[in-house]
Protein backbone atom coordinates (compact mmCIF):
# COMPACT_ATOMS: atom_id res chain seq x y z
CA UNK A 1 0.00 0.00 0.00
CA UNK A 2 1.43 3.09 -0.63
CA UNK A 3 0.60 7.11 -0.71
CA UNK A 4 -0.96 8.14 -3.89
CA UNK A 5 -2.38 11.21 -4.51
CA UNK A 6 -5.43 10.61 -6.25
CA UNK A 7 -6.70 7.36 -4.28
CA UNK A 8 -6.11 9.45 -1.15
CA UNK A 9 -8.13 12.57 -1.31
CA UNK A 10 -10.47 10.33 -4.34
CA UNK A 11 -11.53 8.35 -1.30
CA UNK A 12 -11.24 11.20 1.18
CA UNK A 13 -13.62 13.28 -0.76
CA UNK A 14 -16.33 9.77 -1.60
CA UNK A 15 -16.86 8.78 1.89
CA UNK A 16 -17.48 12.33 3.35
CA UNK A 17 -19.15 14.59 0.45
CA UNK A 18 -22.57 13.20 1.23
CA UNK A 19 -22.12 14.63 4.67
CA UNK A 20 -21.40 17.86 3.20
CA UNK A 21 -24.76 17.94 0.71
CA UNK A 22 -26.62 16.89 3.53
CA UNK A 23 -25.07 19.97 5.33
CA UNK A 24 -26.16 22.13 2.92
CA UNK A 25 -29.81 20.61 2.70
CA UNK A 26 -30.22 20.89 6.17
CA UNK A 27 -29.24 24.55 6.47
CA UNK A 28 -31.65 25.08 4.26
CA UNK A 29 -34.53 24.15 6.81
CA UNK A 30 -32.31 24.14 10.19
CA UNK A 31 -29.37 26.45 10.00
CA UNK A 32 -27.52 25.64 13.43
CA UNK A 33 -28.06 21.46 12.94
CA UNK A 34 -26.47 22.46 9.23
CA UNK A 35 -23.73 24.05 10.06
CA UNK A 36 -22.86 21.39 12.78
CA UNK A 37 -23.45 18.56 9.76
CA UNK A 38 -20.62 20.72 8.05
CA UNK A 39 -18.69 20.67 10.49
CA UNK A 40 -18.62 17.23 10.80
CA UNK A 41 -17.85 16.93 7.10
CA UNK A 42 -14.67 18.93 7.72
CA UNK A 43 -12.90 16.76 10.51
CA UNK A 44 -12.47 13.83 8.46
CA UNK A 45 -11.08 16.24 5.47
CA UNK A 46 -8.91 18.10 7.72
CA UNK A 47 -7.08 15.19 9.53
CA UNK A 48 -6.74 13.51 6.44
CA UNK A 49 -5.29 15.89 4.85
CA UNK A 50 -2.72 16.73 8.15
CA UNK A 51 -2.20 12.50 7.25
CA UNK A 52 -1.14 13.56 3.83
CA UNK A 53 0.90 16.18 4.35
CA UNK A 54 2.75 15.00 7.07
CA UNK A 55 2.93 11.21 5.71
CA UNK A 56 4.66 9.81 9.53
CA UNK A 57 2.52 7.00 9.44
CA UNK A 58 2.56 4.12 6.95
CA UNK A 59 -0.35 4.87 4.37
CA UNK A 60 -2.18 1.65 5.82
CA UNK A 61 -2.25 3.11 9.14
CA UNK A 62 -3.23 6.83 8.28
CA UNK A 63 -5.79 5.01 6.08
CA UNK A 64 -7.39 2.81 8.98
CA UNK A 65 -7.52 6.19 11.15
CA UNK A 66 -9.27 7.99 8.02
CA UNK A 67 -11.50 5.41 7.61
CA UNK A 68 -12.36 5.27 11.83
CA UNK A 69 -13.26 8.73 11.87
CA UNK A 70 -15.12 8.98 8.20
CA UNK A 71 -17.00 5.87 9.90
CA UNK A 72 -17.97 7.96 13.48
CA UNK A 73 -18.22 11.35 11.38
CA UNK A 74 -20.82 9.52 9.43
CA UNK A 75 -22.97 7.98 12.06
CA UNK A 76 -22.91 11.52 14.50
CA UNK A 77 -24.20 13.06 11.19
CA UNK A 78 -27.15 10.42 10.97
CA UNK A 79 -28.06 10.68 14.89
CA UNK A 80 -27.99 14.75 14.26
CA UNK A 81 -30.24 14.67 11.22
CA UNK A 82 -32.32 12.18 12.97
CA UNK A 83 -32.75 14.04 16.24
CA UNK A 84 -33.65 17.77 14.47
CA UNK A 85 -36.24 15.73 12.32
CA UNK A 86 -34.32 16.32 8.93
CA UNK A 87 -33.21 12.66 8.31
CA UNK A 88 -36.40 12.08 6.12
CA UNK A 89 -36.93 15.59 5.26
CA UNK A 90 -33.94 15.99 3.22
CA UNK A 91 -34.14 12.91 1.24
CA UNK A 92 -35.67 12.99 -2.28
CA UNK A 93 -36.29 9.87 -4.56
CA UNK A 94 -36.06 6.27 -2.40
CA UNK A 95 -35.84 6.73 1.17
CA UNK A 96 -33.62 5.16 3.86
CA UNK A 97 -34.50 5.03 7.49
CA UNK A 98 -32.09 6.31 9.86
CA UNK A 99 -31.94 3.33 11.21
CA UNK A 100 -30.67 1.49 8.26
CA UNK A 101 -28.02 4.07 7.51
CA UNK A 102 -26.79 3.26 11.17
CA UNK A 103 -25.85 -0.28 10.03
CA UNK A 104 -25.28 0.42 6.49
CA UNK A 105 -22.73 2.61 7.67
CA UNK A 106 -21.46 0.62 10.42
CA UNK A 107 -21.06 -2.25 8.00
CA UNK A 108 -19.41 -0.64 5.21
CA UNK A 109 -16.83 0.94 7.50
CA UNK A 110 -15.97 -1.76 9.59
CA UNK A 111 -15.57 -4.02 6.53
CA UNK A 112 -13.12 -1.91 4.68
CA UNK A 113 -11.19 -1.42 7.63
CA UNK A 114 -11.56 -5.61 8.17
CA UNK A 115 -10.38 -5.60 4.29
CA UNK A 116 -7.56 -3.22 4.83
CA UNK A 117 -6.50 -5.53 7.85
CA UNK A 118 -6.50 -8.59 5.71
CA UNK A 119 -4.41 -7.33 2.95
CA UNK A 120 -2.00 -4.71 4.10
CA UNK A 121 -2.32 -4.86 8.05
CA UNK A 122 -1.15 -8.51 9.20
CA UNK A 123 2.27 -9.12 9.98
CA UNK A 124 4.26 -10.08 6.60
CA UNK A 125 1.47 -7.62 4.88
CA UNK A 126 2.80 -4.56 6.15
CA UNK A 127 4.91 -2.43 3.94
CA UNK A 128 7.85 -0.04 5.54
CA UNK A 129 6.55 3.51 6.05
Amino acid sequence: MNWNLGGWFGGQLGATVWILVAGILTAIRDLPTGVFVVLLFAIPNVVGVVLWLSRKLSCYASTQILIGISGTCGLVTVYALENANAWEQIQTGGQVSAQSSYWIIGLVYTGLMLMFYVRFGRPGNRPEA
